[in-house]
């Protein structure tokens, strides 16, 4: 008699210690939904330029709230005189604003040859949640399908790209650089910076052999 009084007192007690655990944690969850059903996270951002335009190309995750699914990744491309310029005709369409805080990365495109990248990238360094170790790297191809092929190959975790870039050394002697050692690399005494070349072909996105020297933030010839 005595046993199952304790027996049913246990229960009772777990009941409610689950019931708090339950109310306590479900705002919260309610708050982190809103949040990101309020906000394109992106992944992965593309910048490239052509007759004084510049082409800016996003990846964001699409989250689905299902606790047996995994987010979907999508990419969308502006076109504008300015990068915050395409970035808010991007957010405008999406009807979300953007969140840069899961940014892993930054690819440049040729079409920035003449540019001057410090002078490019500094902006990004004072954006709200923008991280500082997000790897750059350098592309020959069309960056739109660049994308387009990182999402299709790579796996429920992550695009090809992002796996490309978590590597931050490589046996061959490849280093990826983020954008803060690049900006710091290009204000140096001898502004000496390097970026990888990633290439896309035959439904394959590769880190090449191949690298882009630039000085002060210019590429040399």
């Amino acid at each position: 008699m005595i046993a199952q009084a304790i027996k049913t007192l246990w229960r009772k007690k777990f009941v409610i210690i689950t019931l708090a655990i339950l109310i306590a944690f479900l705002p919260m969850a309610m708050t982190n939904e809103a949040t990101v059903l309020s906000k394109t996270i992106l992944t992965a951002i593309g910048i490239d330029k052509k007759d004084d335009e510049y082409i800016v190309t996003v990846e964001n995750m699409i989250f689905n709230f299902d606790p047996f699914g995994v987010p979907e990744r999508e990419h969308t491309t502006a076109v504008a005189s300015t990068i915050d310029e395409a970035l808010a005709e991007i957010s405008t369409n999406k009807g979300r604003k953007i969140s840069f805080s899961h940014c892993s990365l930054v690819l440049l495109g040729s079409g920035l040859a003449d540019t001057n990248l410090v002078n490019l990238l500094m902006p990004f360094l004072i954006k709200p949640q923008f991280s500082n170790g997000a790897i750059l790297m350098w592309t020959e191809n069309d960056i739109e399908k660049v994308f387009e092929t990182s999402e299709e190959i790579g796996d429920v975790r992550s695009g090809k790209l992002q796996q490309i870039a978590t590597f931050n050394k490589r046996t061959d002697g490849r280093v990826a650089t983020s954008l803060e050692e690049f900006i710091r690399n290009s204000k140096s005494r001898d502004g000496i910076a390097r970026l990888n070349i990633i290439e896309e072909s035959d439904g394959d996105i590769i880190n090449s052999n191949r690298v882009i020297e630039l000085k002060f933030g210019v590429i040399l010839d």
